[in-house]
């Protein structure tokens, strides 16, 4: 694929994850924690990973954190540097996991992997930084953790982590099919399993936009 091509590809894919970051957004899910958001951006981000590499969602993280920082976040250059680290830190695990097994097992493997690298990348950023910008001190970021950080950061990686799983396959191939996109190693991934992985993704993807709307609620 030359290199024309894969920025093009590139730069429609980081444009496509702002736009979704910035159109679908769930704020205050956690009483405990009102700066957190939801937003899909990561399932983008992830998908250029799998398609060009973790450098290429490294990139990706960087300029889609930029442009927030520039339109629709309030947070400046610490906000921005937490969302590039927290994209990046999810995208970029199971991007390298999936270069290096290009299959079903693989992406699997690497969003597993990519959920619990997040999470406690985020734990221990949210507890460095918070008190930096905010009036808490550290002590108040340890008692949010639990009830707060712990499960926003598992349930928001696990949620992108499954509908990359549903969306991945029908993007690149449409991609594929628009000249955009050449694979370099073409997975075999068993009709069967890949279908079962989609069900379960599926039900996975509804379960847990359920748990962040219930939670919400209550809180």
């Amino acid at each position: 694929m030359n290199r024309t091509k894969k920025l093009t590809t590139l730069a429609m894919l980081t444009s496509m994850a702002y736009l979704v970051g910035a159109m679908f957004r769930l704020r205050g899910v956690f009483a405990a924690a009102p700066f957190l958001t939801y937003d899909p951006k990561d399932v983008v981000i992830l998908m250029g990973g799998f398609m060009f590499g973790p450098l290429s969602a490294l990139a990706m993280s960087v300029i889609v954190a930029l442009l927030e920082m520039a339109t629709i976040s309030v947070s400046g250059l610490i906000g921005a540097a937490m969302n590039a680290l927290s994209s990046a830190s999810f995208a970029c695990t199971a991007a390298y996991v999936y270069s290096k097994k290009k299959n079903l097992q693989g992406a699997v493997l690497g969003l597993a992997l990519a959920v619990f690298v997040v999470t406690g990348v985020m734990l221990l950023w949210n507890y460095l930084m918070i008190p930096l910008y905010t009036p808490q001190p550290r002590s108040a970021v340890v008692n949010i953790m639990l009830p707060a950080l712990l499960p926003f950061n598992l349930i928001k990686a696990s949620l992108n982590a499954s509908i990359a799983l549903l969306l991945y396959k029908k993007i690149s191939e449409a991609l594929k099919s628009a000249g955009l996109y050449i694979e370099t190693s073409p997975s075999s991934n068993p009709g069967r399993l890949s279908t079962a992985v989609m069900m379960v993704s599926a039900v996975i993807t509804v379960v847990l936009v359920a748990i962040l709307f219930i939670i919400r609620a209550a809180d």
